[in-house]
C-alpha cells in the first residue's frame, strides 16, 4: 500500500512539474495583486512572479488547514489518554482476577494433598486396629498385578 501511494504521489508531482515546465512564461510573469475593501485605501502588492503567488497561497492554505485541525487533534489526544487510562484500569482488574483465580486453583491443590494425607492417616489407623481394607474393583481392573496378588492371597487363606 505504501508503494502504491508513493507511485500516485510521484505521478501527481510529475504532472505538476510538467505543467509548470511547459508554461514557464505564464508562471514567470510578474503580477501585482490589489485589495480594495471600500473602507480603507486600496492595497497593491509588489509585483511578484505568479509561481511565487501560487506558493504563497498554497502555504497559507496549509497553515489554515493546520489551525482548523488543531482542535480535533487535541480532542483525539484527550480521547487516547482516556482510553489508555481505561485500558490500564481494565488490565489491573484482569490481573487481579487472574491472581484470584490462581489463588482459587492453588486452594484446590492443597485440598487434594490434604485428602491424600488424610488417607495415609486412616491407613495407619486401620493398620493399628487390625482391620483390612476392601479392595476396590475399579483398581483391580486397572492393575492386573494386584489381581493376581489378591487371588494368591485368597488361596493361601
Amino acid at each position: 500500500m505504501k508503494k502504491a501511494t508513493l507511485i500516485v504521489w510521484v505521478i501527481i508531482l510529475g504532472f505538476i512539474a510538467l505543467l509548470i515546465f511547459q508554461n514557464q512564461n505564464f508562471f514567470m510573469t510578474a503580477q501585482s495583486l490589489r485589495l480594495s475593501l471600500g473602507v480603507v485605501n486600496e492595497y497593491n502588492t509588489p509585483e511578484l512572479p505568479i509561481a511565487v503567488i501560487f506558493l504563497i497561497f498554497f502555504f497559507s492554505g496549509l497553515v489554515i488547514a493546520y489551525f482548523f485541525s488543531l482542535s480535533s487533534r487535541f480532542k483525539a489526544r484527550r480521547t487516547v489518554k482516556k482510553l489508555n487510562t481505561a485500558i490500564a484500569n481494565h488490565q489491573g482488574e484482569v490481573d487481579k482476577l487472574k491472581s484470584e483465580l490462581d489463588t482459587l486453583k492453588g486452594l484446590e491443590a492443597p485440598a487434594q494433598k490434604s485428602a491424600a494425607d488424610t488417607k495415609a492417616d486412616t491407613d495407619s489407623v486401620i493398620e493399628l486396629t487390625g482391620d483390612k481394607l476392601v479392595a476396590n474393583t475399579a483398581d483391580q481392573e486397572k492393575n492386573p498385578t494386584t489381581d493376581s496378588e489378591d487371588k494368591s492371597s485368597k488361596k493361601k487363606s
